[in-house]
């Protein structure tokens, strides 16, 4: 008869189990990890992670002066693939992999730049949102019933103004309370104006010279320099405005980033339409002239709240336009 020992199987410990999960995947490592190791420190010296540090090394990137967006100022995949601008789509590819990659697998990306000698295991922290970068898009409607009246005064004074040029002049009011969309002091904006027949038309504004005006008359200085501008190269801009004019409108589309920019605008078409307003308790139907304002941004770089609030400003000034 067996004894009591020979009959019981003896089971791994979570120790054993760990160790022979290891030797089994030693020599292979594992891409679904790369993601997740952006978001940890695996090495001690230079703090850090193996995904980052392959992204450094790959570009020849000078990382020094970067402020990373992890704990205690760590710098993460996101904030290198911020650096790389047009290459950003190439590096993401080589550290992102589906949502569904097994868990498991992290025991067996063992990176060669990792110390071996060290015993502490990593906690994986799943970014996905943080690598991929992807734009959030949110979208406003705007009542340009002022706009367009204001528009119509200056015609009969022989004065032409484009309706790009009261965008640009509430945008620049907007940025003084959110300038993280600009990302400088004095933003060069660039705008893409594509006409009722598809061709694009490009212009630039230094919004530096603008600033100080009252509204109306910032709509003015806007509208000589963009005249002057027309054809300008945008590739040394700040901030891109799509107005897609007559040739469009938009709903929740996002509209391309810039080499290098957190945000970009859309307006849409101008449409008349019937809305209901409410007059000494009652609600009367009225015809107005509306279109849609959509920001495009990085969460990395602008908040939600502060998207919002940068649209809300824009809307106001353009809806509330000085007669």
């Amino acid at each position: 008869m067996p004894t009591s020992d020979e009959s019981t199987p003896t089971l791994p410990t979570d120790e054993e189990i760990g160790a022979q999960g290891k030797a089994a995947t030693a020599g292979t490592p594992d891409p679904a990890v790369a993601l997740e190791e952006s978001a940890i420190v695996t090495d001690a010296g230079d703090g850090l992670s193996p995904a980052v540090r392959r992204l450094v090394r790959q570009y020849d990137l000078d990382i020094t002066g970067i402020h990373g967006t992890g704990p205690d100022g760590r710098i993460r995949v996101g904030d290198v693939i911020g650096m790389l601008g047009p290459r950003a789509e190439q590096a993401v590819r080589g550290v992102t992999t589906p949502r569904h990659a097994p868990a498991e697998s992290d025991d067996s990306a063992a990176d060669d730049d990792t110390d071996e000698s060290s015993t502490e295991q990593p906690t994986v922290a799943p970014a996905p949102t943080e690598a991929l970068a992807a734009p959030i898009t949110t979208v406003f409607e705007c009542d340009l019933a002022r706009v367009l009246a204001h528009r119509k005064r200056l015609r009969a004074e022989n004065v032409e103004l484009l309706l790009t040029s009261y965008f640009l002049a509430a945008y620049i009011e907007a940025l003084n309370a959110v300038p993280e969309l600009a990302l400088a002091s004095a933003p060069r904006i660039g705008v893409e104006l594509t006409t009722a027949d598809g061709d694009t038309r490009t212009l630039t504004l230094d919004a530096s010279g603008t600033a100080t005006e009252p509204l109306a008359e910032r709509a003015r200085t806007i509208d000589a320099a963009l005249r002057r501008s027309v054809g300008a190269d945008l590739s040394d801009t700040h901030l891109l405005v799509h107005h897609y004019g007559a040739s469009g409108s938009l709903i929740a589309t996002p509209t391309p980033l810039g080499a290098g920019h957190v945000a970009s605008l859309g307006v849409g078409r101008v449409r008349r339409e019937i809305v209901l307003r409410n007059v000494d308790g009652d609600e009367t139907p009225r015809a107005t002239t509306r279109c849609h304002l959509s920001l495009s941004f990085l969460p990395e770089h602008v908040t939600l709240a502060r998207a919002n609030l940068f649209l809300a400003q824009t809307v106001r000034l353009l809806e509330q336009w000085p007669e």
